[in-house]
Parts: structure tokens; C-alpha cells; sequence
């Protein structure tokens, strides 16, 4: 069964954009658009959707005040805010959000999302890192080289970043470009331990050696490298971070 979507957002363009990204994904049904708060409860409504993407700032109601309303018309509906403003982070979870994206969001971003959404249909939980199969204690990452392949174990990997077009591995005392996007190596690294604690990093979840506190409630991950390495962390990672990481 495909996923029955709303999205709410007063600016067309914003919407059109997010309705082609939905359409890329083979197991999206039917993607319906509401431009206002009152236009986005009456096609809640109508629809009954799986998931409903929010704005926060619309004229008529705001994202908050929709998601007060449909969590009483429908509690199903998981609410997916998609907001151009990250202060209002802690107030959507207060609120049962299910994630939280930030504009301009990008394909990595709705793929993140639709994993987490996917997990609540096959019942796997997201509390504590999945553990590798048996026997894959000598399972190694390929990174193609123009000398040849390297290949790295993924407990000497400390995290992976996404600068424009390059992602690079990081290891304890050098970083390597790979052909890799960032989210495949989310997937092949996600039963080692890894983590996407930020739209342009992924980290191994036992190299993290403090949670730091930020600015306007966000945080830094410093890592247990030689450089201490520090990486953000984006609000609506953070309650899955520590559920991750904390007994």
C-alpha cells in the first residue's frame, strides 16, 4: 500500500517543489495540496492521508495550531513539518511531530523522512543501533581510488561529510573522496552503528565523545578523533540521537 499524502504551504512554488520530490518515490500514491491552515484541515478531512507535510507560517492558522486540530480529528496522520524556520523545532515535537525539515530541503532530506516513515509499517524500532550479522566482523567499505581500492573497516570510520558535490570519509588521521552519495553509505553503514545526525553528516555513533550545547537549542557532536572534530547536529535529529546513544 502506497503513502496518501497532504501538503499545506501557503507558496505554490514551495508546494510544486515538494510534490515533485514525493513523485520520485515508487511507493507514493496520491499527493493532494492544501494552500492554507483551514484548506489543509479540510483535506485532511476529505483525504484521510498517512502523512501530512506542514508549513509553519501560514495567514490563516499556523502549523502548530493545524497540527493541534488534526491530531484531534485524526491521530494516524503523521505530521511532517517542512519550514523555512528551525526556532519552532522543539514546539512541533511537543506537538507529536514526526520529523521536522528544513527549507530548502533536497532529495536527501525526504529520503531520511520516508525511511523513518517505512519502519513504522514494518514495526523495526529505531532505539538502539542495529547490530551487524553474524560473521561480518571483516566486512569493510570499498573506496575506489586512482590507485586502486582501499578498503576501511567501519569502526575506523569517525564520520562522513557532504561538502557541494563531494562526500569524504573520515578516518582518524585522514579523510578520503569517495563516489559514494551520502545516502548510500547511510544504508550500508546504518547496521555498523551509524548515524545521520545532519543533513551533510553521518557519524559512528561509538566515536562520539560529548553532546554540546549550541546555539537557540541546537547541539555539537565532538568526536573522538585526533582533531576532536566537531559536527552539527540538526534539531530534529536530536531526540533520535540520544535515544541511539543513551541507556
Amino acid at each position: 500500500m502506497g503513502w496518501n499524502i497532504v501538503i499545506a504551504d501557503d507558496e505554490a512554488p514551495a508546494r510544486e517543489e515538494l510534490v515533485y520530490l514525493l513523485e520520485q518515490l515508487a511507493d507514493v500514491d496520491r499527493v493532494t495540496q492544501a494552500n492554507s491552515g483551514m484548506d489543509a484541515i479540510k483535506k485532511v478531512k476529505e483525504q484521510a492521508p498517512d502523512v501530512l507535510f506542514l508549513d509553519m507560517d501560514m495567514p490563516d492558522l499556523n502549523g502548530l495550531q493545524v497540527a493541534e486540530i488534526v491530531g484531534e480529528l485524526n491521530s494516524q496522520v503523521k505530521i511532517v513539518f517542512s519550514t523555512a524556520y528551525d526556532q519552532y523545532a522543539v514546539d512541533a515535537f511537543k506537538v507529536r511531530a514526526f520529523h521536522y525539515m528544513l527549507k530548502p530541503f533536497d532529495e536527501d532530506d525526504l529520503d531520511s523522512v520516508f525511511r523513518e516513515l517505512r519502519k513504522t509499517r514494518t514495526g523495526t524500532g529505531t532505539k538502539a543501533p542495529a547490530i551487524p550479522p553474524a560473521g561480518n566482523s571483516c566486512v569493510k567499505l570499498a573506496l575506489e581510488m586512482e590507485e586502486g581500492i582501499k578498503y576501511v573497516s567501519p569502526k575506523d570510520i569517525i564520520y562522513i561529510s557532504k561538502e557541494g558535490k563531494y562526500v569524504q570519509v573520515h578516518i582518524r588521521d585522514k579523510a578520503y573522496h569517495v563516489t559514494y552519495t551520502l545516502v548510500e553509505l547511510e544504508q550500508k553503514l546504518e547496521p555498523f552503528g551509524f548515524f545521520r545526525c545532519h543533513k551533510s553528516y553521518l557519524v559512528n555513533l561509538a566515536t562520539i565523545a560529548e553532546l554540546k550545547t549550541w546555539v537557540n537549542g541546537a547541539y555539537n557532536l565532538l568526536m573522538d578523533d585526533e582533531a576532536r572534530s566537531t559536527i552539527p547536529v540538526s534539531r530534529n535529529y536530536v531526540k533520535a540521537l540520544r535515544l541511539k546513544l543513551e541507556i
